[in-house]
């Protein structure tokens, strides 16, 4: 979960250029020119997705200190700077789920361009439009696309890697957003419990043990034992959205897709609620 994914796209951006001299003799030069132009405008956007999420992050963060504040410190000015920032913080997150959106939409039109021709820049933008539709707020789209890419048989080890870290993200942050917004334990349960399958997997794949993994193991586990009031005062992970667009998953494929494979049971304990507080 760690980092900026931006170099995933600079680095996809070297098939997109090369996909042009597979087009046939008059179109080399024409295909060339209008998927590199997608991609730019692509890129572009994630830069600005990613600057806006940074802006509504720190405001997120001011905006729940006032409201912790004004829950210990009840006051009329407590209460009236914590809804002015929370009001901020709001503005700020849309303002940046509609660049995550454009830059999801812009990814598309790269895949739209590449068609056929570039099957391994096609998984590559593929990845980088699911990574921008999930922080767009649209959770569950950008779930079943990487669930897709997961699947496709002809992805990379390392397009694998990166794609089931990002899935188990992603299933974080609907099981994040689905406990905040109050549903019952039953439903958030389902997401959590993939994202614990696969950083588990992620953590321990080849006998060896990844660090960030296993943070974000236990970090998992700590959303599922932390108290309800808890996990309202601790701020979100720096590139979650605040919000769902699509609410409540529709669940016609939950549970179908395939699990990570098995390894140990999970033993590990949670950390407290604030260990989340710098974010991912």
């Amino acid at each position: 979960m760690n980092g900026s994914r931006v170099a995933w796209a600079a680095w996809a951006l070297v098939p997109v250029a090369a996909a042009a001299y597979h087009f046939g003799p008059g179109q080399r030069d024409y295909a060339r020119d209008r998927a590199t132009k997608a991609h730019e405008a692509a890129a572009q956007a994630l830069a600005q997705a990613e600057a806006a999420q940074a802006i509504a992050y720190a405001k997120h963060l001011d905006a729940l200190d006032a409201r912790n504040a004004a829950v210990n410190s009840p006051s009329g000015e407590s209460g009236k700077r914590a809804a002015a920032l929370t009001a901020e913080e709001d503005a700020l997150y849309a303002s940046a789920a509609a660049l995550w959106g454009t830059a999801a939409e812009g990814y598309q039109n790269v895949i739209a361009e590449l068609g056929a021709t570039d099957e391994v820049a096609t998984r590559n933008m593929r990845w980088v439009a699911s990574y921008a539709t999930v922080r767009s707020g649209d959770v569950w789209t950008g779930i079943a696309e990487l669930e897709a890419l997961l699947e496709d048989p002809a992805v990379s080890p390392e397009l694998a890697l990166a794609t089931r870290e990002e899935l188990a993200t992603a299933y974080y942050y609907g099981a994040r957003l689905l406990r905040l917004s109050g549903m019952p334990q039953q439903e958030w349960r389902i997401e959590s419990s993939k994202a614990r399958q696969h950083f588990r997997y992620l953590a321990e794949r080849d006998g060896t043990s990844s660090p960030d993994s296993q943070r974000n193991l236990e970090l998992v586990l700590n959303l599922e034992q932390a108290a309800q009031s808890d996990l309202v005062g601790a701020p979100l992970p720096k590139s979650c959205p605040n919000t769902g667009k699509t609410g409540k998953r529709k669940c016609g494929t939950c549970g179908k897709r395939p699990a990570p494979p098995r390894t140990k049971a999970d033993a590990r304990g949670a950390g407290g609620a604030e260990e989340i507080r710098d974010g991912w």
